[in-house]
């Protein structure tokens, strides 16, 4: 694309020189060596691969398949750079800076709600900076940008544990199944996943009982040794055309917003409503606690959202949009 720039990073070892590479073992033209010469005269030399198979002495199908090589194993490295990649570093600093978070990762230009291709980057290197490890436990929220995410080319997590954050087992729309959404990114990450069998808020009874299900309270005490969370962040209440079918929309007029279904309004108080108490959710003080907790938000009718879940503490990282991180300033700055 003509907005985009190519790097090519070499790994280069000094003391192999080119006749070295090409009179170690002659006969074995893909051993690191014979690959780095290949690749030296192809990217720094800037020879055919014609003249290539005759420096060489071999076909030019075999230059071909040592230079794919060579990238596969990381002796030649391509980087694709957005021209405004230093400015898009900035301008993500600045938004930390006046969210007071610890992070923020931005996807360019504008995105869909929905997590299109445009915000997988994003979206992984955040869970990267995770650094899960075996044993470790990912909370996992519903809604439509995570399942979305749920969706994504996802890294490999072998050893960690899924768990949704809220209830949803009743829930007609799959980005409101949490169980469904967790058992997807296991399928994908390698990892394995805790279902929470329960609506999100159960009758008193039902509720009751599952606090005397052995399972159930083994389940949800991954919540508070959760060390990454993936969340999404809701639109203001009245203006949602898509919220659990639980949930008494009515009665929250004050809401900006929500996070695993804490309800807050713009300052950043926490909401009560009918059922709150008997909702299924990760705990605020647990949530507030997970070190890598990470919410993932875009769009216009986020900004206020975005804003006031930070003073919740709900999160401590943001994953958005370019468009969104400069309407969130202007909003601050107005």
């Amino acid at each position: 694309m003509n907005d985009k720039t190519l790097r090519i990073i070499h790994k280069i070892n000094p003391s192999t020189t080119l006749r070295a590479a090409m009179d170690t073992n002659p006969t074995d033209f893909y051993n690191s060596d014979h690959l780095f010469a290949a690749a030296n005269m192809y990217y720094t030399e800037n020879l055919s691969q014609a003249e290539i198979s005759q420096r060489l002495n071999v076909s030019r199908p075999t230059v071909s398949r040592m230079l794919a090589q060579a990238k596969e194993r990381g002796i030649v490295q391509i980087n694709v750079i957005h021209p405004d990649a230093k400015s898009n570093e900035l301008l993500a600093e600045r938004l930390a800076e006046a969210l007071n978070l610890h992070k923020v990762y931005l996807s360019p230009g504008i995105q869909d709600s929905t997590m299109g291709p445009g915000m997988e980057n994003a979206v992984l290197t955040a869970i990267a900076d995770m650094k899960l490890t075996h044993g470790s436990t990912l909370a996992v929220a519903s809604g439509l940008a995570i399942y979305g995410i749920s969706h994504m080319n996802l890294p490999p997590l072998t050893g960690v544990t899924l768990i949704p954050t809220v209830g949803g087992v009743s829930e007609p729309e799959p980005w409101h199944q949490p169980n469904e959404i967790v058992r997807t990114m296991a399928q994908k990450t390698g990892s394995r996943h805790l279902p929470i069998f329960a609506r999100v808020i159960p009758t008193p009874l039902m509720y009751k009982a599952l606090h005397e299900d052995a399972s159930f309270q083994e389940t949800i005490a991954h919540w508070k040794h959760a060390q990454g969370a993936l969340v999404g962040i809701g639109a203001v209440t009245t203006r949602r055309t898509s919220i659990a079918s639980d949930i008494p929309q009515g009665e929250l007029t004050d809401a900006v917003g929500d996070v695993c279904l804490h309800f807050f309004d713009e300052a950043g108080n926490d909401l009560p409503y009918t059922g709150s108490d008997r909702t299924i959710r990760i705990p605020l003080e647990q949530l507030q606690a997970i070190p890598h907790s990470v919410a993932i938000a875009v769009g216009k009718e986020k900004v206020q959202s975005i804003i006031a879940a930070t003073k919740l503490g709900t999160f401590k990282k943001l994953v958005t949009d370019e468009a969104t991180a400069k309407d969130i300033l202007t909003h601050l700055n107005s």
